[in-house]
């Protein structure tokens, strides 16, 4: 078979003999083609248990599938490729990886030098070989178009591996702070659309660009400031320069304030300027509502007077001022009389005041015998209170006995006191049990909330039963 012929290593094949002991072996080579030639071996008589060993060409110089290149980098398909041979070169292998009749993948290709990698004589280390990849793309008889051996590999690179995309950055009040790539000609407007516009709703911003200028190198600078401002259209004004001895280079056109490679860029809301802030007024005014804050100056007084003034049945000390969740302990009726007052406070964005209305109640708790809520009769006393509340207990401290009124202010009732103190609408009174009996505190404050908690309630719905 002509064929099987050619696939044959024909420079030596062997003959393994057992030797006379039965156990070892002998191996003896001979040349395959002098004994197809009938020379050499070729009459050698063979023995019982002889066995003839032949071996293909693929056994000996390797197999078509063991002997490849490649290609890998800026390539469409990088990989590994079978080596023809006898005039597979760089080129070949270049145009198998495709993409260069792509004129746009070529523009990406950095064309001045590509890598060959070849074993060296030991084929273990390796040795840089360098190539200009643009010449022999438009020739491939150019002295550059090595022909390949088996291990080979080249390397493409893109453009972006010398040339690499610039980066800027932006913070501040803007939707998507962070990195983005510098594009010819750039502006802060075409950065700010970028990073997801402004996400506070303001009229003007003050804008800083942090600036690096590579070419100054200096241990005492590290980035040179401008500063600009800019309305809510990305429109940019006064804009000044700092730390620099050439303002000059600053490029600020109709189009707006030109970027650099490794700006910082930050946002910051105009402090002087912002939407309304909003105080909230609710209870016993004529115009109870949401009213925009006017001015920093803005007082309790001032939005009470705005809201109409209080209704002929508004209880200003039994009212109540609440920021960020908490009560603020004043005497609203103070702060409407007294205007210069201290308790008439400066009111901030978010400020909820609420006027009630006459509660008619009052409270007894602690150590008296019917501890609850009672109704209020003008000119009553704590003592009269505490009598209406069945008096005190035998575990009561009657030196320990204090009355919180509506407006936050608390008094110690005087036990032998010639007078005792006199009662508020919605005043609530304690009275503490005996130091020398232990006191169960966990029990005293749930008791405590129980009643607060029913006030409240009775004081809500006075409220909302009033005529609007």
């Amino acid at each position: 078979d002509e064929e099987h012929h050619k696939q044959t290593y024909l420079k030596r094949a062997e003959l393994v003999r057992v030797m006379e002991d039965g156990v070892t072996k002998e191996i003896i080579p001979f040349n395959l083609e002098e004994v197809l030639n009938k020379e050499g071996l070729a009459e050698t008589l063979l023995r019982t248990d002889d066995a003839v060993k032949i071996y293909s060409l693929a056994d000996i110089e390797g197999a078509w599938w063991e002997k490849f290149v490649s290609i890998s980098g800026h390539v469409k398909r990088p990989g590994s490729y079978e080596l023809f041979e006898e005039n597979m070169t760089l080129y070949d292998l270049v145009f198998m990886a495709g993409g260069f009749d792509d004129e746009v993948w070529k523009n990406q290709t950095f064309l001045g030098r590509a890598d060959l990698l070849r074993h060296d004589e030991d084929r273990i280390t390796r040795s840089i070989i360098p190539f200009n990849l643009g010449e022999i793309l438009e020739n491939a008889e150019s002295t550059h178009n090595l022909q390949l051996q088996i291990g080979d590999e080249i390397r493409v690179y893109a453009q972006t591996i010398f040339n690499a995309e610039k980066i800027i950055s932006i913070g501040g009040v803007v939707n998507n702070p962070g990195q983005y790539t510098l594009k010819t000609g750039m502006t802060i407007k075409d950065l700010i659309l970028e990073a997801g516009g402004i996400s506070q709703s303001v009229f003007k911003y003050k804008i800083e660009i942090a600036r690096i200028d590579p070419n100054k190198v200096s241990e005492d600078i590290f980035a040179e400031t401008i500063s600009l401002e800019m309305d809510d259209k990305f429109s940019i004004s006064n804009v000044k320069y700092t730390r620099s001895s050439n303002p000059g280079k600053i490029s600020v056109s109709r189009d707006g304030f030109k970027l650099m490679a490794f700006d910082y860029i930050t946002v910051r809301p105009d402090q002087f300027f912002s939407m309304q802030k909003i105080i909230t007024i609710n209870g016993a005014v004529y115009y109870p509502g949401d009213y925009t804050i006017l001015s920093p100056n803005e007082t309790i007084a001032s939005i009470v007077e705005r809201a109409g003034g209080l209704r002929h049945n508004a209880y200003p000390e039994a009212s109540l001022l609440v920021r960020e969740g908490q009560n603020i302990n004043l005497s609203i009726k103070k702060a409407i009389q007294q205007p210069r007052s201290k308790h008439n406070f400066k009111v901030q964005p978010g400020d909820i005041i609420t006027i009630n209305v006459y509660p008619n109640v009052v409270a007894v708790f602690g150590e008296v015998n019917n501890p609850g809520m009672f109704k209020y009769t003008a000119g009553m006393s704590m003592r009269d209170c505490i009598s209406q509340a069945g008096g005190y207990t035998t575990d009561a401290n009657k030196n320990d006995v204090w009355i919180r009124y509506p407006s936050g202010d608390g008094k110690e009732f005087k036990r032998y006191a010639l007078f005792s103190p006199k009662v508020m609408d919605g005043s609530v009174i304690t009275v503490a049990r005996d130091e020398s009996e232990e006191v169960d505190k966990t029990e005293l404050a749930k008791e405590i909330t129980s009643i607060l908690a029913n006030m409240a309630q009775v004081i809500a719905i006075i409220l909302l039963a009033q005529p609007g």
